[in-house]
């Protein structure tokens, strides 16, 4: 009868205890993160902005017009004198000018209009790169979208299985609370009975007391990880809810090769850099373009007012160039240090290469190391489970110590909670080789 009372107290508790916030499945995490996250939101900006920056330079390719005007005013009026014959002598007309002429400048305000259209010729090879350039950026951008996708995704993992293992410790925690509050009514009848010592009951009461310290620091450790959750949910962080416990691990894949085939093929931070490399490669094109000279059509047309001196109209179509034909080295030393860019996105390439090789490798050696402490947890656990049964029949009949019993349930508490860390480490590796491999 003592028992049968335990153990429909103890499976009523987490119940009890959790029946007031939604369930939120792992699925629904990952799905309402990858919809709402502010960091992925950041990240999807990112590419809207690279991709108005391409639009904007595919603009520059094409002609520019202006319009320029203003209005000004002399302070001080000026005069202008042409001496006589100062424009020769000829037959039939004799001097030009036939005396001295003074003509002064309008005085008052004056004003113009000019509007041009300038088209850049030589500059067009410069601009294909820098747009060239600027759809790799793009690319760059997309590929971090889903390098931020894939970390967030384990992380959200990371952290709904954080949860489920302080969700379980909290839960036998409890389940050992009820286990002390039951044996302390019998050891304080044994006590009563002269059968047992009051030491033994105050080992109990410490033993609960410290029990009831533990749920107490679980549930405090529950309540922050639901507000990392929901922040990165972007969600508000009071917002209740509780996870559901993970069925035993699936089969994962057992040829390294092929994973290592894959990952090299889609890992995002690979293609990322891949795309540092030409992007590098590109802006060393960029700068040798720059020893081509700026060649430019241009069209313009001008129109004076309050002018009488000069004509008052002026429109002309017309080549512009201009080169810089020494630079003491300048473009030279620029060309040197894109080339040590090249080879330095090269390196980082190589290296982000092997770096997933090795990630690869070792998820499948900690999948493996995790699938063993499962099988050696599950053992462990029944062997304590049992023994607990065992050793409570036998001090209900006292013919065992106390602490017999109490070394029995500290033993059983840890066998339970190293077995759910096992199954949740199977997990987490597995995880991990999504991630190693770059599925999302």
């Amino acid at each position: 009868m003592f028992r049968f009372a335990i153990t429909v107290v103890l499976a009523a508790i987490p119940v009890a205890g959790f029946c007031q916030a939604d369930l939120l499945t792992l699925d629904e995490c990952l799905e309402i993160a990858l919809a709402n996250n502010l960091a992925l939101v950041n990240a999807r900006l990112e590419v809207a902005a690279a991709g108005d920056n391409v639009a904007a330079l595919r603009t520059r390719r094409y002609p520019r017009l202006d319009v320029q005007g203003g209005v000004s005013n002399n302070l001080q009026d000026q005069g202008y004198t042409f001496e006589e014959g100062v424009w020769g002598d000829y037959p039939m007309i004799g001097e030009l000018p036939a005396q001295d002429v003074t003509i002064n400048s309008a005085s008052g305000s004056t004003s113009f209009l000019s509007a041009g259209v300038t088209q850049p010729l030589s500059q067009q090879y410069r601009l294909a790169l820098s747009i060239e350039q600027g759809e790799v950026r793009e690319d760059m951008a997309e590929e971090m979208v889903r390098l931020t996708q894939q970390d967030l995704v384990r992380i959200v993992k990371q952290q709904y299985f954080d949860l489920i293992q302080t969700q379980s410790d909290l839960a036998t925690t409890k389940d050992s609370i009820l286990f002390y509050v039951s044996l302390n009514e019998l050891v304080l009848n044994y006590v009563a009975q002269q059968v047992s010592l009051e030491y033994e009951l105050l080992e109990v009461d410490a033993r609960l007391a410290r029990r009831q310290l533990d749920a107490s620091a679980q549930q405090h450790r529950l309540d922050t990880q639901r507000e990392r959750m929901n922040d990165l949910l972007a969600r508000d962080l009071n917002t209740p809810f509780t996870v559901q416990e993970l069925p035993e691990p699936g089969v994962h894949p057992t040829d390294p090769q092929n994973a290592v085939a894959t990952a090299l093929s889609q890992r995002p931070d690979i293609k990322e850099s891949k795309l540092k490399v030409k992007d590098a490669e590109l802006g060393y094109d960029i700068k040798k373009a720059e020893y081509i000279p700026n060649l430019d059509l241009r069209i313009r047309y001008a129109k004076l007012y309050d002018y009488e001196l000069i004509p008052d109209t002026h429109a002309y179509v017309g080549l512009h160039a201009k080169w810089e034909f020494y630079d003491w080295g300048r473009k030279k030393k620029e060309l040197a240090s894109k080339t040590s860019m090249i080879h330095q996105a090269a390196n980082s390439a190589r290296e982000t290469e092997n770096r997933v090789v090795i990630d690869v490798h070792k998820s499948f050696r900690a999948i493996d190391q995790a699938e063993g402490s499962v099988r050696v947890a599950m053992l462990s656990q029944a062997a304590s489970r049992d023994k607990l049964r065992v050793l409570m029949n036998q001090y209900e009949q006292q013919s065992i110590l106390l602490q017999d019993v109490l070394d029995a349930e500290t033993e059983l508490d840890r066998a339970n909670n190293e077995y759910t860390r096992a199954v949740l480490s199977v997990w987490n590796a597995q995880a991990e080789l999504d991630h190693a491999i770059g599925a999302n």
